[in-house]
This record gives structure tokens, sequence and C-alpha cells, in this order.
């Protein structure tokens, strides 16, 4: 009488609800992620929940620390050398390639996300700052129209959102200061300035991280990737 429900679709909408709240920093690091808690705030059983995590965990964008302990990594620092230079290359080129393609439909949308990441900021409305702020870096990978590159984005996202998420209102005007560079060089069809002020976006970002007591020191940081952000900016 009923059909079988697709529980690998159920496992995927799960897997997109998870890498959500990572992206937008609704998880922190060291967050533990309880598989019954989770089912049940999304009504669904414990297969699909725990398919999906065990997903998430094989991406690294979780850790399983023990057979019932599966948490938010913490970010090393050379994880977040690599990660950094990664996104200064497809960010940028991102940015570069918007320039080219934006219009006036995608300017105001921009602008409307910037003004209103600028007001939750002043008024302490930390997840929608937040949430606000990977939107607007979203978006311009967007316009650029490459899905590949789109998908490479929401990747860096996936595992940079808990950290960033950690010291977005501790970073104050640095987390944000730099997108209206963005926004002015979008506007102005001028692919390098935009390139450029989103790869300073980046880099402030993750010098505060570096300033926090947040990151692991594992004390081996890829001499590649060093002698990569030692090269002009």
């Amino acid at each position: 009488m009923f059909n079988q429900l697709d529980t690998s679709s159920l496992s995927e909408a799960v897997y997109s609800k998870i890498t959500l709240a990572l992206i937008e920093g609704r998880l922190q690091p060291d967050d533990k992620v309880r598989i019954r808690a989770l089912a049940d705030q999304l009504g669904v059983s414990v297969t699909p929940v725990r398919d999906a995590l065990l997903s998430l965990v094989k991406d690294g964008a979780l850790e399983m620390r023990g057979p019932k302990d599966i948490r938010v990594p913490r970010m090393s620092v050379s994880q977040l050398q690599e990660i950094r230079l990664i996104r200064l290359r497809i960010e940028g080129l991102a940015a570069r390639l918007a320039a080219d393609k934006v219009d006036r439909t995608n300017e105001i949308l921009l602008t409307r996300i910037l003004e209103d990441n600028e007001t939750a900021r002043s008024s302490n409305v930390t997840s929608e700052a937040i949430r606000l702020n990977r939107l607007f870096h979203y978006k311009i990978a967007e316009i650029a129209g490459l899905p590949i590159l789109l998908s490479m984005v929401e990747n860096m996202w996936l595992r940079m959102g808990p950290i960033i998420a950690a010291v977005y209102m501790q970073g104050g005007r640095g987390m944000i200061q730099y997108h209206h560079d963005i926004l002015d060089a979008l506007r102005r069809r001028d692919g390098e300035a935009a390139e450029w002020a989103i790869r300073q976006d980046i880099n402030t970002t993750a010098d505060i991280l570096l300033a926090s007591n947040l990151l692991t020191d594992d004390g081996a940081a890829q001499s590649a990737v060093h002698s990569a952000l030692a090269a002009p900016r």
C-alpha cells in the first residue's frame, strides 16, 4: 500500500541541514553533536542522522573522538594557514570574475546583505551577523557563475564557519570592514580591486583567528604553505 521511504535522500537532507549549521557557525569548535537529540529535533529516526554525521566525519567537518562522541573539531594553525591559502586563490578568483558579471540586481542584493550585516553586528544579533557574513561571500562566488568554484568555496566555509563564528563579535570591524571595499569594486566593475579587497578580508580574518586562543598549535605547518603566504599579497 505504501512505497518505502528513500532513506538515502533523507540522509542527504539531514546532511544538508547539519552542513548549513556548520557553515553558518551555529555549531562551534568542541560542540558535541548528539545523534538522538538531533534526530528528535529534526523529527527523523537516528539512522539518517548517524549516516549524515559519519559522512561529515569522513569529510573532515566533524571528528569522532569516541564511539558516542562526535564533535566539531578544533582547527590547528597549519590547517588555518592551508585554508587561508586556498581561500585567497579561489575567492579572489570568484571576486575578479564576479566584477565582470555583476548586475544591478546583484548590487542591490549585496548592498542589502552588507547593510543588514552592519545592523545585526551593531545590535549584537550575533547569529544573524555571522549568517550574513557568510552569505556575502557565497553570493559573490555565485555571481562568478562557476558551479565547481562555488562548491569549493562552500567546502572551505564548511570548515571555517564554526571558528569564524567563535571570534566574529570579538573581531569587531575587522570582520567586515573590507566588505565595503569589495562591494565598491564590484560596482565599478573593477576585478583587480575586488580580488585585492576580498584577499584583504580573508587575511584580516585569518590574522584575528591566529591571535585568538582557539587554534591548536600542531607545530607542523607545511613549508609550502608558509612560502606561498610569504609571497606578496
